[in-house]
C-alpha cells in the first residue's frame, strides 16, 4: 500500500514544484472566488506569477509544449501588470499587497 509519505518520496525535485505550483494556483483562485482576496491586488499577481514559475520549472522534467505557452504567458501578463501597478503608484502611497482576507463587501 502506497502512504502519502512515501508518495511524495517517490516524486523529484521538479514534480514538487509543479506540485507547489497547482496548490498556490489553486489557493489564488478560491481566495478571489471566495471574496478573500480582490483580483485587482499586486498580491494576487505574485501569486500567479509564482505559480505558474514553479509549474514551468517542472516542466523541465516533463516537457509539453501547451503548458509551456499557457505558463510562459501568465508569467509575463502578470509581470506586466505588475509593472503597471508600480508605475501607476505614487511613490508616496504603498502598493497595494493584502495581508488579511476580508469577506463580504470590500473595507
Amino acid at each position: 500500500m502506497l502512504t502519502s509519505n512515501s508518495l511524495f518520496a517517490t516524486l523529484d525535485p521538479f514534480q514538487l514544484c509543479g506540485i507547489a505550483g497547482f496548490i498556490l494556483y489553486i489557493y489564488a483562485f478560491s481566495s478571489v472566488q471566495f471574496n478573500w482576496l480582490s483580483g485587482n491586488s499586486a498580491t494576487y499577481s505574485l501569486i500567479n506569477v509564482l505559480a505558474a514559475s514553479l509549474v514551468a520549472i517542472s516542466l523541465i522534467a516533463d516537457f509539453n509544449l501547451a503548458s509551456a505557452l499557457i505558463q510562459g504567458s501568465w508569467i509575463l501578463i502578470g509581470l506586466s501588470g505588475l509593472v503597471l501597478r508600480l508605475r501607476r503608484t505614487p511613490i508616496s502611497e504603498p502598493l497595494h499587497f493584502e495581508t488579511t482576507p476580508y469577506i463580504g463587501t470590500k473595507p
